[in-house]
């Protein structure tokens, strides 16, 4: 009996000097605006989250004017209420928030919550030699990130991608509303095609769900490697990847008139493989193509397992209103790519404006195994090819089925 009651004792004393104070770190430290701004609030309250081991930070409602990105660590996580709105102060040329460690990664990284806006046409980007040196002006800014998760926020106005994310393993980026704006300058010069994707990035084992609104480019973009910012590389090297799901994707108008430029885009990049993709519920119209594989810079690079369901849209933003967009957009694209099997399945269609194919593959496309099944298109008395434009493509083995074409 006394061997248990000195155990017990024991075991209580572990409790008190253990147990109460593992208890005690798990409180989340709540940030508290000061006359130090909402920069150095922030930044302290992750440091003292870090020192009592909650390794969590709340914002609350509220105002966050920030002039530098939030940096955070890794085994963290940031919750905003919904109605916190984090603002980047305008020429700050810097993202609103990014990893602690641009240089070796970090791991476990959680950020939830809140209005995000990066005041996009005030900031200047920088692209250097390095990533760590450079100023891209993203929203969020992951690099090297191992276990990911971002997710129930709505991002405005940043000068380059809303989320960003290179490099990364393991990434869940989910239920974000995009509210991009679509004008460069008071005169309301259009903004689209300015490297304002929402959602881009470049990882194994990607998740990328949920995901509305509107922006100036990609609404999501998938790219194997360094991306281009008006014709200027970026330092991220190209690498192979693999397993990479994006469903749940609307794109949307904005103003009732101008739509994203593209709903998800997948890029490859010196000769780089993207394997093991699919895509699935993608429904709205987009100014281009609402899905797109594309192989930049006259390398040819390669997708491999590819499936696509479940997508409508069409191209609607007027020709004449802006004429740098291509003439002819297939609403399913591939471009200078190579695909051993690739699948289409549930894919509908309402135009009412222009002659285009629903599904058009370039003279320099590759595809080993293509499927189309299940096709509706609707029209409004257009003449035309409404299905599939593939003169010039190799195509070794087809398998299409129940295709129909009708007028309203």
């Amino acid at each position: 009996m006394k061997k248990y009651i000195q155990a017990g004792v024991k075991l209580w004393c572990i409790w008190m000097m253990c147990g109460w104070n593992a208890s005690f770190a798990q409180t989340p430290v709540t940030v508290r605006l000061s006359a130090g701004g909402a920069d150095r609030a922030i930044q302290s309250a992750i440091e003292k989250a870090q020192k009592n081991g909650s390794r969590e930070v709340y914002l609350p409602a509220g105002h966050y004017l920030i002039s530098r990105a939030i940096r955070i660590p890794s085994d963290f996580t940031l919750r905003a209420s919904k109605d916190a709105y984090i603002e980047l102060k305008k020429g700050s040329n810097q993202c609103l928030l990014q990893n602690e460690d641009l240089i070796n990664g970090n791991r476990n990284i959680t950020v939830t919550g809140g209005r995000w806006n990066g005041n996009g046409w005030s900031q200047t980007r920088t692209i250097r030699d390095k990533v760590e040196h450079s100023e891209f002006c993203f929203g969020m800014f992951f690099y090297k990130v191992k276990r990911l998760e971002v997710a129930a926020m709505q991002i405005d106005s940043t000068r380059s991608w809303g989320i960003a994310y290179m490099e990364c393993d393991t990434v869940h980026v989910h239920d974000i509303h995009f509210q991009q704006n679509p004008f460069r300058d008071g005169r309301q010069t259009s903004a689209l095609m300015q490297n304002g994707d929402g959602v881009t990035g470049g990882g194994n084992d990607v998740l990328i769900e949920n995901i509305s609104g509107f922006t100036n480019d990609d609404l999501v973009a998938f790219a194997a490697g360094g991306a281009s910012f008006q014709g200027k590389m970026s330092p991220f090297p190209a690498c192979d990847y693999k397993n990479i799901t994006v469903r749940n994707i609307f794109p949307q108008h904005i103003y009732d008139s101008i739509p994203t430029l593209k709903a998800v885009a997948f890029y490859t990049f010196e000769h780089r493989t993207v394997a093991n993709i699919t895509i699935e519920n993608v429904q709205g119209n987009t100014a281009a193509a609402s899905v797109l594989f594309y192989s930049l810079f006259d390398k040819v690079g390669y997708f491999r397992n590819v499936r696509v369901s479940k997508v409508s849209g069409a191209n609607v933003y007027a020709r004449a209103a802006h004429p740098d967009l291509p003439k002819v957009y297939g609403v399913i694209c591939v471009k200078h790519s190579v695909i051993d099997s690739i699948s289409f399945h549930d894919i509908s269609r309402t135009e009412t404006q222009y002659a285009n194919p629903q599904f058009l593959f370039d003279g320099t496309t590759v595809i080993d195994r293509l499927e189309i099944g299940n096709v509706r298109i609707l029209h409004k008395n257009i003449p035309g090819n409404l299905f599939l434009h593939a003169e010039h493509a190799t195509i070794r083995n087809s398998s299409i089925t129940a295709i129909k074409i009708s007028p309203l």
